[in-house]
């Protein structure tokens, strides 16, 4: 009897410790990530190929995101626990149209089939996950290297960054049609933790190039062209109809030296916007005002327009912009924000045609960044 007593005292503190362990696990289970990302009723033998730990928001709490296969087709998953319980933040997912372990092969400039000894940690689809911090963030991105097939190319692989669940760098739309890679069939890449940029084709020193990240997404470093990278914004926590509001936006070039930087702030919404006249290359355009657009011929704008010109932009040299803003109605209002430098004979607009994250087109006709007009980053 007393045998039977303490064997049962064993058996009810081990089902409580298992459970405790379970309730307070720093990841889901494989079950768990499994049933959030993938409808059982789309499921192929999933399988949990990779799961970590990280810091991928600005909360400090730490996600846990999971390589998951299905089929022909990875998923790469975010997970975070809310009120207690796990939940899916996002998910993206890459298809082959035939799956299994390939390796590159250098010297023939192919993959082939066969296991890569030296990186256990990736999956038939997704071939390697870094983890980085990029520059004014305080949490980790992701970056990618993923394999895809498309014809004449056959198997080649491509660079993805995915930051907040979202692509800020989408190596299949923007990389493609790479001249190396049609010899390559690699886009090799690798992340200056210093200098906080990427680069593709890190060891050929014809076809090495940077990415630099300009607070919407990873944009290419062409000589003689800046690239104003988002620092900071100041501005009111509420936004009341027809009452004035200072913003200070804080701007880094992040690209190459330029002699003329022209960055453009429109405001769709509509409203009033008022600037210090003796600020040296800012200038005002009020609704109606003649303003050049993309199709090479002056219109008359429909919405405010403030535009920036910045003479001898030093690369990592700020430059800081200070308006009043009179909102048309209550709420968060957005504008639209672009740029534009001469390389040589050509000008270069950013975001230009090969985008990675969501643009709007403005009133002039440019594809433009959006920004919501509230506080955010550290002017340094």
């Amino acid at each position: 009897m007393f045998r039977f007593v303490s064997l049962f005292k064993v058996i009810v503190l081990f089902s409580f410790f298992s459970l405790f362990i379970a309730c307070n696990s720093k990841t889901p289970s494989d079950s768990k990530i499994i049933s959030l990302t993938i409808q059982e009723s789309e499921e192929k033998s999933p399988d949990v190929v990779l799961k970590k730990l990280g810091n991928l928001d600005e909360d400090p709490d730490l996600e846990t995101f999971a390589l998951v296969r299905n089929g022909t087709e990875e998923i790469l998953a975010v997970f975070k626990k809310e009120n207690g319980e796990w939940a899916l933040k996002s998910k993206i997912g890459f298809n082959l149209l035939n799956i299994g372990p390939f390796i590159h092969d250098a010297k023939a400039s192919s993959w082939k089939a066969g296991e890569d000894e030296n990186s256990k940690e990736s999956g038939y689809v997704v071939k390697r996950i870094l983890m980085e911090e990029l520059p004014g963030d305080s949490f980790n991105s992701l970056f990618l290297e993923v394999l895809s097939e498309e014809p004449p190319l056959g198997l080649f692989s491509v660079p993805y960054v995915i930051r907040k669940g979202e692509k800020i760098l989408d190596g299949l739309a923007s990389l493609k049609d790479h001249q190396f890679l049609a010899k390559s069939k690699r886009i090799d890449f690798s992340y200056n933790k210093e200098e906080k940029n990427l680069t593709i084709f890190p060891n050929n020193r014809t076809y090495a190039q940077n990415f630099n990240f300009n607070g919407w997404e990873l944009v290419p470093d062409v000589p003689n062209v800046a690239a104003p990278g988002l620092l900071s914004v100041e501005a009111p926590a509420n936004w009341t109809k027809g009452v004035a509001s200072e913003v200070v936006i804080w701007f880094k070039n992040r690209g190459s030296y330029s002699g003329t930087t022209y960055i453009s702030l429109s405001f769709p919404q509509g409203g009033k916007v008022e600037i210090d006249s003796g600020k040296e290359g800012l200038r005002y355009y009020s609704p109606g005002s003649s303003v050049y657009s993309f199709e090479k011929k002056y219109i008359n704008s429909k919405f405010p327009l403030l535009e920036i010109t910045k003479e001898g932009w030093a690369r990592n040299h700020k430059y800081g912009v200070r308006f009043k803003y009179t909102p048309d109605a209550d709420g968060i209002p957005n504008m639209l924000v672009r740029s534009s430098s001469k390389s040589y004979r050509d000008t270069v607009n950013l975001p230009t045609d090969f985008s990675s994250v969501k643009t709007e087109v403005d009133q002039q006709g440019f594809k433009s960044y959006p920004l919501a007009l509230v506080s955010r980053g550290k002017a340094k």
